[in-house]
C-alpha cells in the first residue's frame, strides 16, 4: 500500500473529523485555536504516517527527514490556514484550492520519500 494513501486518510481525519465547528470558526480570529489545530492535525498526521512505517517500513516515521517533514508541514498548514482565514469571503474555489495544496505538500513529501 502506498505512502500517500496514509497520508491523505490523515489528512482527511486531521482537518475534518478531529475539528470541530467551534475550532473551524475560532482559528480564524484566534492564533491559538489556529495553532492548536495545526497542532493536533500534524499530530495525527504523524500517527498514520506511523501506522504506515510500523506495517511496511520499520522506522521510517522516526527518521530526521519525516520530523523536519512534520515542522515543514506544520508552518505550511499554519500559514495557509492563516491566510485562508483572514480572507473576508471565502469562496468554494478558495476552499478547494487550499485543500488541493493542503494534499499536494503529502504528495511532494511521497515523492521525496522514495524519489529523494
Amino acid at each position: 500500500m502506498d505512502v500517500l494513501f496514509f497520508l491523505i486518510l490523515g489528512h482527511l481525519v486531521g482537518d475534518y473529523a478531529l475539528q470541530s465547528d467551534a475550532m473551524a470558526a475560532d482559528k480564524k480570529s484566534s492564533l491559538a485555536a489556529l495553532s492548536f489545530h495545526v497542532m493536533i492535525y500534524v499530530i495525527n498526521l504523524w500517527i498514520f504516517f506511523a501506522i504506515y512505517s510500523l506495517i511496511y517500513q520499520p522506522g521510517l516515521f522516526l527518521q530526521p527527514a519525516t520530523i523536519i517533514f512534520l515542522m515543514i508541514l506544520y508552518l505550511q498548514h499554519w500559514s495557509q490556514d492563516f491566510l485562508k482565514g483572514r480572507l473576508k469571503n471565502c469562496s468554494k474555489q478558495v476552499y478547494y484550492i487550499d485543500q488541493v495544496l493542503h494534499i499536494a505538500v503529502l504528495y511532494i513529501y511521497r515523492i521525496a520519500i522514495y524519489h529523494g
